[in-house]
């Protein structure tokens, strides 16, 4: 009786946390982008990449203190033939097998590029100059609706009309096909498809930008204009937007490294949580599917059939506890019968659905360490 209310206080902890995977770094020193490149290749993971706008306020919240102008990750060889298709949406990968362009799209005009991406039933697909001024078709992810809008902008006004008042322009094959069936008789319109020739240093087909002005369109090329070499940079002391620079010039910049480690070694589950408490930060813990999914990754190169996580059994309470406190609110059990045993940690297996299964803490696994 004397837990009652304890217990009624953790049970209030339960709460969502937004799942990031990388962890940011500022380095001070100036350097070139391609010498800034090399460094954080050498003591992180790579140059910054910033694949959504949580990640990019995280980026700039924790530099705040700094005005300077800052490298990321982002670079620009131009020339047509580099020039890559991408959807407006974060994590949304375009696929050209399921585009439904209008015949002889995309193209050209003579006299200038077409990036930007316009539906018009019936007609399908056509690729246009992003300087042109149409509606446009906003997505909202928290209805799952589409919602045309009358007013003429140019793409990334549209785009950032979107952002502000839904989510997105629409985008991906599934909102295409739904845009272009509720369109019949509508004005041709923008949807979230565009084509550039940025991409990110670690490799990564992220497709979202926050450049300074909307009207800016980095390296829209002329036909003439082939292999000139720019670079991004983050301005701190602009609310984080970003602009293109001479490559040559030095800077500060931003590294990142992943927030999880797969240490190929075997420990049981206290000697596993020392090492990662000497070493990193703590034995993993998953408090969301997201999590769940990006640690899964991890574990698929393990030399054990399970991995440790952060997960252990209290007795006492008979509650299951995260090291960093928190109760285990999300949960991924394989179909197990409680065996009444006290000395219980968490594995994930390593392959199959990567469950969670109940091991004796004494067993010696690999684990995954928190940075």
């Amino acid at each position: 009786m004397h837990w009652r209310p304890f217990l009624l206080i953790l049970m209030g902890q339960c709460s969502l946390f937004s799942c990031q995977r990388y962890k940011y770094y500022f380095i001070k020193e100036p350097k070139t982008w391609d010498e800034a490149q090399s460094y954080c290749r050498e003591g992180y993971k790579d140059l910054a990449t910033v694949p959504d706008v949580t990640y990019r306020e995280t980026l700039y919240i924790d530099s705040t203190e700094n005005q300077a102008n800052a490298w990321i990750g982002l670079y620009s060889i131009s020339g047509r033939e580099n020039r890559m298709w991408h959807w407006s949406l974060p994590g949304v990968e375009f696929h050209d097998k399921e585009m439904k362009w209008k015949v002889g799209e995309p193209n050209d005009k003579p006299e200038h590029l077409e990036n930007c991406g316009r539906i018009k039933s019936p007609d399908g697909l056509v690729d246009v100059g992003c300087s042109n001024n149409h509606a446009f078709v906003c997505y909202n992810e928290q209805n799952k609706s589409l919602h045309l809008i009358d007013t003429k902008k140019k793409w990334r006004e549209a785009q950032s009309y979107c952002r502000q008042h839904h989510t997105d322009l629409a985008s991906g094959a599934e909102q295409l096909k739904e845009a272009v069936s509720k369109l019949s008789r509508k004005p041709p319109s923008w949807i979230g498809l565009f084509r550039d020739t940025w991409r990110w240093s670690d490799g990564s087909n992220s497709s979202y930008r926050h450049w300074e002005s909307v009207d800016e369109l980095p390296v829209e090329l002329s036909k003439t204009d082939s292999g000139t070499r720019k670079c991004a940079m983050i301005a701190l002391n602009k609310e984080g937007k970003w602009s293109a620079d001479d490559c040559n010039n030095t800077k500060p910049f931003f590294c990142y490294d992943e927030k999880w480690i797969l240490i190929n070694e075997s420990k049981n589950w206290d000697d596993a949580l020392i090492y990662c408490r000497k070493h990193h930060d703590g034995l993993v813990s998953i408090t969301s599917s997201e999590q769940q999914e990006l640690v899964k990754e991890k574990a698929k190169n393990a030399t054990t059939p399970y991995v440790w996580l952060g997960l252990h059994y209290s007795c006492a309470l008979d509650l299951w506890f995260w090291v960093n406190d928190q109760l285990a609110c999300y949960q991924n059990w394989a179909n197990e019968t409680d065996t009444g045993h006290c000395n219980l940690a968490v594995a994930m297996e390593t392959g199959g659905e990567h469950k969670w299964f109940k091991k004796d803490d004494g067993e010696k696994f690999n684990f995954i360490c928190s940075l």
